[in-house]
């Protein structure tokens, strides 16, 4: 030590000014990192899509529901708008009973006519049928054609919106893992987002082996699906809510203190272990189990 500190003093004028000179870029660096979280905040993985805010909001014209000034819609859409304020407030409600949390702030729901206007408006593909970006939902126009879903896809979303209000956006996708978050929010939803896997051909890849990773965080974009195997989405899905419904049925008392605990942000792996009395792999192979006997 008294050797190192020595060899510190040793520093030469040229030494001093070089050390002065990377303070400008030391000043950049923290500037260029600054830019960047705040660019990050206005970016979340709702499960559904990597959706951008407020990237493409002037190449579409939407109009605001007379009846509802929560709900704005492109022209063609007019029915989709209608029978998404036919759910909206029971939806919002069904969200805060299941989560144990409010909304912090009011929401916005944004209706399309085309899958390509939602993808541009929002960010996501055109494959998916909606997406939630903190105060906002957006909702495809593919909703069109299969309009009975759209009383769960818009819940699903309100319970991405609801606990990312309430933990900011990048809390939201670090803190909590990825099966977590689609898991509780299809079963708040009552299976909606997971509507194209079975329950037969779901639980037979649980069977194999083949299932998401119970992981304990998340990761800021969320791109990866983990799984022990080749997992299709509409598999991890499924299989999250699955999960996420056992919990709450046959924990019911333990599942509240954990999600409640969670709401007001903390640690997702100490709360599962404290409530549940064991660690995720623990909970998720009992309940693999149970399929087993049944």
């Amino acid at each position: 030590m008294a050797e190192k500190n020595k060899d510190i003093t040793r520093v030469t004028t040229r030494q001093k000014a070089t050390a002065g000179q990377s303070q400008p870029r030391s000043k950049t660096m923290k500037k260029t990192i600054f830019i960047l979280i705040v660019f990050l905040t206005f970016m979340t993985v709702s499960g559904c899509g990597l959706v951008e805010s407020r990237v493409a909001r002037f190449t579409t014209d939407l109009q605001v529901l007379s009846s509802d000034n929560r709900i704005l819609y492109e022209k063609g859409a007019e029915a989709l708008a209608g029978e998404t304020e036919k759910h909206l407030s029971q939806a919002m409600k069904t969200v805060e009973s299941r989560q144990f949390g409010a909304f912090k702030e009011p929401v916005k729901i944004y209706v399309f006519a085309t899958p390509k206007s939602f993808s541009k408006y929002s960010g996501v593909s055109e494959a998916l049928l909606g997406a939630g970006l903190k105060s906002e939902v957006f909702l495809s126009g593919k909703l069109l054609s299969e309009i009975n879903k759209v009383q769960g896809i818009l819940t699903h979303e309100l319970s991405h919106v609801q606990l990312s209000q309430k933990l900011g956006v990048i809390r939201f996708n670090r803190s909590l893992p990825r099966w977590f978050r689609e898991g509780l929010a299809i079963y708040v939803a009552d299976g909606g987002g997971a509507s194209y896997a079975t329950q037969a051909e779901t639980t037979e890849k649980f069977l194999e082996g083949k299932h998401f990773v119970p992981e304990t965080e998340g990761t800021l974009f969320n791109i990866k699906l983990a799984a022990t195997g080749n997992l299709e989405p509409k598999i991890f899905y499924r299989q999250s809510g699955m999960f996420v419904q056992f919990l709450a049925q046959h924990y019911p008392l333990q599942f509240e203190t954990f999600v409640r605990n969670l709401q007001v942000g903390k640690n997702f792996e100490s709360q599962f272990s404290e409530c549940f009395k064991c660690n995720v792999n623990a909970m998720l192979q009992s309940f693999i189990g149970t399929l087993r006997r049944t």
